[in-house]
């Protein structure tokens, strides 16, 4: 419009201009160039206008459906995430009287993979895997065996316990995991939880109880609930395929607790000192004169430990990569049911643990472990914590265990570790049976991930134990896995 209002205005004064014919002429296809162009821009601002019209129209009637569908909705029930014409979530929030009152939009959360839950400061996310693992062994362990789903090195045949066993596949998805997490700022610092979730809970293959892994919440730098002990360095755990890992390494420890983390810098690096009271669990071998029952490691469970695990740790975490030392106080205590026999002993454990930085993304991770209160932090079910002569006196067992692992990376989808653990004790001669004295292991692997919730692995295991009676006996496995995660 304004266009026209110029050529209204100019065109007496280019009328008036002396002008030769071939000048007039071109003005008269100029002006009438324009006309049609006006004509054209007119007819694409009318199918606008058209355009608009259906779009409110159909918003309109999207927003009709859902105010239908919630004040359909039974009283009660829980919001469900609806679509609305901008493709954007949204949540039906309701009043304190249980109506309904307007539809919010879900939006991302504070940490990566989360949203908030509409109304509250709270950023929730779920997550896990599935993951099948097909392993075929050289030898079984024996009928409905967790050996052979993992590596158990306690459970490898021994001498006449080899007599009839022969290789076995052994195929199960009782790995996969689920977990939920939330985080809520507070006066108070971050509130975290977390719940994670697998099926390894039971041993036989068919069987699938899910089984508790990690249940925790944290305030600040307090947390409580169940996940890896403090003794532990996670950042020292090796990439393997199996879940246990090598020997001597300190992977199964998940138990109930009260830590408190507190965060420094020396140097301007990080560093952290982690104090925790942990859940106590004695693990005795018994002389059979004494009468005890046994579990299926062999070992005696005692009643009445009168106090938690002591346990601190100071991290160190430079650039380069990240280092701990660890130290473990425990008493370790006997009673007899329905009588007044008892025994008890306090000892101790360090740990020095940590993950260097090589070349690229190279990395060595280690761990080395001694003390006389290691027991069953040392290895999956394979020692005691103490053992019990033919009067009831306690005997503490020395134990050293390590492990060191060198992880590869071929390009950014592929990737190998190399790992070999090892654990020792030093049995008192009067342990006398299907009792573990040392065993090692190696895990090679490749590992390629072609996305990032995609990996597939082929990991080779060799695994040695050998009894107090100086027998041994090995285990060669071969383990193909798939991960999805989710």
């Amino acid at each position: 419009m304004h266009f026209k209002r110029i050529v209204l205005i100019l065109l007496p004064v280019l009328i008036a201009l002396p002008c030769s014919a071939s000048a007039e002429e071109d003005l008269r296809t100029l002006i009438k160039a324009m006309s049609d162009r006006m004509a054209e821009l007119g007819d694409q601002v009318k199918q606008s206008n058209r355009r608009i019209a259906e779009l409110e129209a159909k918003l309109a009637q999207i927003q009709q459906e859902q105010t239908s569908t919630i004040a359909a909705a039974p009283s009660g029930q829980s919001p469900v995430v609806q679509a609305t014409a901008a493709g954007a979530a949204s949540i039906p929030t309701p009043t304190a009287e249980g109506q309904i009152n307007s539809v919010q939009p879900v939006v991302a959360g504070d940490t990566k993979g989360t949203f908030k839950i509409p109304g509250t400061d709270t950023s929730l996310g779920f997550g896990g895997y599935v993951k099948l693992d097909a392993n075929y062994s050289s030898i079984s362990m024996g009928r409905d065996k967790a050996g052979d789903q993992l590596l158990v090195v306690g459970q490898i045949p021994v001498g006449n316990d080899r007599l009839g066993q022969h290789s076995k596949s052994t195929f199960h998805a009782k790995e996969s995991r689920f977990w939920l997490k939330s985080f809520t700022p507070s006066s108070w610092g971050d509130i975290n939880t977390f719940m994670e979730l697998d099926f390894l809970s039971s041993p036989e293959t068919f069987n699938y109880t899910p089984r508790l892994r990690h249940a925790y919440g944290s305030i600040g730098n307090f947390l409580a609930g169940q996940t890896w002990t403090t003794f532990l360095n996670v950042a020292a755990i090796a990439d393997t395929q199996d879940a246990t890992g090598p020997a001597g390494a300190l992977l199964y420890q998940r138990q109930p607790q009260l830590r408190w983390t507190q965060p420094f810098s020396l140097a301007g690096t990080p560093m952290e000192f982690q104090a925790a009271l942990e859940s106590p669990r004695s693990r005795l071998w018994a002389d059979p004169v004494l009468g005890e029952s046994r579990d299926a490691y062999g070992f005696n469970h005692p009643n009445g430990e009168r106090y938690p695990d002591l346990i601190a740790r100071l991290n160190y975490n430079p650039d380069w990569g990240s280092l701990s030392l660890a130290a473990m106080a425990r008493q370790i205590r006997y009673t007899k049911p329905a009588s007044t026999q008892e025994a008890g002993d306090w000892g101790g454990a360090v740990s020095l643990a940590g993950k260097i930085n090589t070349v690229g993304m190279d990395n060595l991770r280690f761990m080395l472990n001694y003390g006389n209160a290691l027991g069953r932090y040392g290895a999956f079910n394979a020692f005691e914590d103490a053992a019990l002569n033919a009067n009831g006196q306690l005997q503490l067992i020395n134990i050293y265990s390590g492990m060191v692992a060198y992880q590869h990376w071929w390009d950014k989808a592929w990737r190998s570790t190399l790992a070999y653990g090892f654990v020792s004790s030093d049995q008192p001669a009067f342990v006398v049976g299907d009792v573990t004295q040392r065993a090692q292991s190696v895990h090679a692997n490749l590992l390629w991930s072609p996305t990032l919730q995609t990996t597939f692995g082929l990991e080779y295991i060799y695994a040695e134990r050998e009894r107090v009676d100086d027998q041994s006996g090995d285990l060669h496995r071969l383990q193909f896995s798939t991960r999805f995660n989710f």
